[in-house]
Protein backbone atom coordinates (compact mmCIF):
# COMPACT_ATOMS: atom_id res chain seq x y z
CA UNK A 1 0.00 0.00 0.00
CA UNK A 2 2.70 2.59 0.84
CA UNK A 3 4.28 2.00 -2.61
CA UNK A 4 1.17 2.29 -4.27
CA UNK A 5 0.65 5.84 -2.47
CA UNK A 6 4.52 6.75 -3.41
CA UNK A 7 4.04 6.16 -6.83
CA UNK A 8 0.71 8.11 -6.72
CA UNK A 9 2.53 10.54 -5.17
CA UNK A 10 4.95 10.84 -7.59
CA UNK A 11 3.07 10.93 -10.80
CA UNK A 12 1.17 13.64 -9.48
CA UNK A 13 4.25 15.31 -8.62
CA UNK A 14 5.05 14.79 -12.68
CA UNK A 15 2.28 16.02 -13.62
CA UNK A 16 1.93 19.44 -11.41
CA UNK A 17 5.69 19.69 -12.86
CA UNK A 18 4.53 19.60 -16.85
CA UNK A 19 1.54 21.37 -16.12
CA UNK A 20 3.40 24.37 -14.81
CA UNK A 21 5.78 24.34 -17.08
CA UNK A 22 9.41 22.93 -17.78
CA UNK A 23 11.90 21.85 -14.96
CA UNK A 24 14.05 25.36 -15.47
CA UNK A 25 11.37 27.00 -14.10
CA UNK A 26 11.99 26.30 -11.02
CA UNK A 27 13.55 29.37 -9.05
CA UNK A 28 16.80 29.57 -8.20
CA UNK A 29 18.02 28.05 -4.37
CA UNK A 30 18.14 30.53 -1.88
CA UNK A 31 21.94 31.73 -0.62
CA UNK A 32 23.11 29.99 3.07
CA UNK A 33 22.53 33.25 3.90
CA UNK A 34 18.74 33.38 2.41
CA UNK A 35 17.53 29.86 3.63
CA UNK A 36 19.13 30.51 7.30
CA UNK A 37 17.15 33.48 7.44
CA UNK A 38 13.72 31.74 6.31
CA UNK A 39 14.35 28.84 8.46
CA UNK A 40 14.71 30.76 11.49
CA UNK A 41 11.09 32.92 10.19
CA UNK A 42 9.77 29.79 10.12
CA UNK A 43 11.08 28.19 13.16
CA UNK A 44 8.60 31.22 14.56
CA UNK A 45 5.79 30.75 12.23
CA UNK A 46 6.19 32.74 9.72
CA UNK A 47 4.53 30.96 7.14
CA UNK A 48 5.70 33.38 3.73
CA UNK A 49 9.02 32.00 5.06
CA UNK A 50 7.96 28.41 4.83
CA UNK A 51 6.26 29.42 1.61
CA UNK A 52 9.67 30.27 0.30
CA UNK A 53 11.38 27.48 1.48
CA UNK A 54 9.39 25.08 -0.22
CA UNK A 55 9.36 26.57 -3.55
CA UNK A 56 13.06 27.04 -3.78
CA UNK A 57 13.33 23.50 -2.51
CA UNK A 58 11.06 22.00 -5.63
CA UNK A 59 13.88 21.87 -7.96
CA UNK A 60 15.88 19.27 -5.63
CA UNK A 61 12.68 17.40 -4.89
CA UNK A 62 11.66 16.98 -8.47
CA UNK A 63 15.51 15.93 -9.03
CA UNK A 64 15.05 13.43 -6.40
CA UNK A 65 12.03 11.67 -7.76
CA UNK A 66 13.06 12.31 -11.03
CA UNK A 67 16.44 10.41 -10.49
CA UNK A 68 14.74 7.84 -7.27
Amino acid sequence: MLTTAMLLLKSSLFLSLHLAGNISSFPKPLSPEEERSCLERCAQGDLEARNTLIEHNMRLVAHIIKNG
